[in-house]
């Protein structure tokens, strides 16, 4: 009985040393809220996936609930200004607003889309590059609930999204590869490849898509090619299992202002 007992025991830990060294995917629905029935589709993909719906949309809680009766992983698709001045839905950020109106939408966005696991922006070209409108953000969501993580879309090459949450001291990646940039098929097999690429070379690649029609097709052959080869993982495993980032105490004391002049360096 102890033979097998022990015998058991390794292969358990051998398969869990195999599927650890199995590079892992995360995709990230983009944009829902808009259609129940785009946000069906999606739903259906094979594997688990993370979903990212936009607050005060149309169908943003009705898309919500049914994917956390699903048991799918639900984030919020924060609207952000964008550098073209874009501002498609009315909760959107935008550099005009006081701190105290910042922390007041964040805070109603939040309240919006209930159970989410984190947080990444809807657009944001233009509001990511300024950090001290990032900071004010990741340090609210960070006191409504510090289980939360961030994901940074990356908009722009020049984003601080990022950075700031992780000086707010949050979990928070950013994305690897956006697959539907461009809907043409050559386009769309490119961006898998590199995806795929991304996660043998790093571990883990995340990839962000969105629910057009093309997309979900092609998402539905590609996802049943993947066999054992990687693994599909919604965020939460992958950011919640990593020591998130506490900044230096002295930052507490700082102005806005000052905090930005002191903090010129990138992260590692």
């Amino acid at each position: 009985m102890k033979l097998r007992i022990v015998l058991f025991a390794l292969l358990l830990k051998v398969a869990t040393g195999l599927q650890a060294d199995t590079p892992a995917l995360s995709l990230v629905i983009d944009d829902l809220g808009y259609s129940m029935e785009l946000a069906r589709e999606v739903f259906e993909l094979p594997g688990r996936h993370t979903y990212a719906v936009i607050p005060d949309t149309t169908y943003a809680r009705p898309v919500a609930r049914l994917a956390i009766e699903l048991g799918k992983e639900v984030i919020l698709h924060m609207p952000m200004q964008s550098a073209t001045d874009l501002m498609i839905e009315d909760s959107a950020l935008h550099d005009g607003m006081s701190e105290r109106e910042i922390t007041q939408r964040v805070q109603h966005m939040i309240r919006a889309i209930p159970q989410i696991r984190g947080i990444n922006n809807h657009m944001g070209s233009r509001l990511t590059e300024m950090g001290y409108i990032m900071r004010p953000v990741m340090e609210t969501i960070r006191q409504n609930d510090t289980a939360l993580y961030f994901l940074d879309s990356r908009t722009t090459p020049l984003s601080t999204a990022y950075q700031q949450a992780r000086f707010a001291g949050l979990a928070a990646a950013t994305r690897d590869v956006f697959l539907d940039y461009d809907l043409s098929e050559e386009s769309l097999e490119q961006q898998w490849s590199l995806w795929l690429k991304k996660a043998r070379d790093h571990g883990h690649a995340i990839a962000i898509a969105h629910p057009h029609r093309k997309t979900i097709e092609f998402l539905r052959r590609k996802i049943a090619t993947v066999g054992d080869r990687y693994r599909m993982i919604p965020l939460s495993e992958r950011l919640l299992n990593s020591p998130s980032y506490e900044a230096p105490k002295w930052q507490r004391y700082l102005s806005h202002l000052q905090q930005d002049s002191k903090n010129s360096k990138p992260l590692p």
